[in-house]
């Protein structure tokens, strides 16, 4: 492989190079040199699911780790690749291994929890399975990235040990046993550096200390600078070359970033493509027989299942169905199917079950089901106070 890389990496003129350093035209292809035979990366979300057309929603990431099994999340990984190449797209950004350390976090959901030996177990899990069907996994986001609220602001500020042995063990783990391909760096701050740009985290501690040999690409519209983030680790800036296209040419032709700094960019996008064999086999077909399944469908239930965790029973469950007279069933979701979460992880998914119809589906004919909707969830018709009990001085 480093032999073939180095015979394109002569082939290859500078304006090409930087081409490679940043998405294309979609905002989620890594774009490739048809000249060369080099093929595009093409990516596609999210850590539980494929966010492409209809796919199967598996559950959330909090939910997994929350079954303790990682021959579980093996198989989910293998799936995971599948359907990404039934897709057509040949890399899937996640796992997201982000620790819990504020429990209002936007995307606690996305990741494996507050512990960092299970989040690092499952995440290797996840790794493989998903490498095992050459599609990239993308382990994000590189570090500490715990909150939602300013997250391209918020700086997070941590001592060398809270830092190794809290937030950094399922990504170290990911590149050491997983052999993971790619990085993703978050939006945030750590210790005064953006993660896109931070030296520490990205070229001390992830290439030389844990010996990385594949890609860090950016999160969305998360470079910040050119010749910094050149120099202290990143090879990929997504969706687009703010940063990476015209200001990277000139930090290059002004001496601020070395052709050899660019190269090692080079390297390595081009060592991905080809450990996941994407010379061979650049484009899967596009195939949604291999997604809607129900071989899919019963894993994600499978999931779901092992991801419950029964605190107490006092003999109360399991109801038993033929003698249920009635069953009050309260909430926002009672009629909705409510998969995950949204953002860069909402599914669409192929097949649903809200839990007014699965409790249909398990009763006897004569018990009936009363639905309250409870506490509302919806941000628009939701009144904290009413304006009718406010006053001003």
């Amino acid at each position: 492989i480093e032999q073939k890389i180095n015979e394109l990496l002569e082939k290859l003129t500078f304006d090409e190079k930087i081409t490679m350093l940043s998405g294309d035209s979609t905002g989620f292809n890594a774009p490739g040199i048809k000249r060369l035979g080099i093929p595009s990366i093409n990516m596609t979300d999210g850590p539980v699911g494929v966010r492409t057309g209809k796919a199967t929603a598996f559950p959330v990431a909090v939910n997994m780790a929350a079954s303790w099994d990682t021959s579980l999340i093996r198989r989910y990984g293998e799936t995971l690749g599948i359907e990404t190449k039934a897709k057509g797209k040949t890399c899937i950004l996640g796992p997201c291994v982000g620790i819990h350390r504020f429990p209002l976090g936007g995307r606690n959901f996305e990741s494996f929890g507050e512990d960092p030996f299970l989040s690092s177990r499952l995440t290797v899990s996840y790794v493989k399975g998903v490498q095992s069907e050459n599609v990239i996994a993308t382990v994000k986001h590189y570090a500490c990235n715990d909150q939602e609220w300013e997250r391209n602001n918020y700086d997070v500020i941590t001592d060398e040990r809270s830092l190794r042995e809290i937030h950094l063990p399922a990504f170290e783990y990911a590149v050491k046993e997983g052999e993971a391909l790619a990085v993703m760096s978050a939006y945030n701050l750590v210790n005064g550096e953006h993660c896109s740009e931070n030296q520490h985290l990205l070229n001390e501690i992830l290439k030389k200390d844990w010996g990385f040999k594949g890609i860090v690409m950016s999160d969305w519209t998360s470079v910040y600078s050119a010749d910094k983030a050149a120099n202290n680790g990143l090879d990929l800036e997504m969706p687009n070359g703010v940063w990476f296209g015209d200001s990277l040419k000139a930090a290059v032709k002004d001496r601020r970033v070395s052709m050899k700094v660019i190269d090692d960019k080079i390297r390595r996008l081009l060592r991905v493509r080809f450990k996941a064999g994407y010379f061979n086999n650049p484009m899967p077909a596009e195939n949604q027989a291999l997604v809607e399944n129900n071989v899919h469908s019963g894993l994600a239930l499978e999931m779901a299942q092992k991801g419950i965790v029964l605190l107490k029973n006092n003999n109360i469950l399991p109801l038993d169905s033929d003698t249920i007279k009635t069953i009050a069933l309260i909430g926002p979701n009672s009629l909705t199917a409510r998969t995950g979460g949204g953002g860069s992880s909402l599914v669409n998914p192929w097949k649903t079950v809200s839990p007014y119809e699965g409790l249909q589906n398990i009763l006897n004919k004569d018990a009936k089901i009363i639905t309250a909707e409870g506490t509302r969830i919806d941000p628009v018709k939701l009144v904290p106070v009413p304006e009718e009990y406010l006053r001003t001085p």
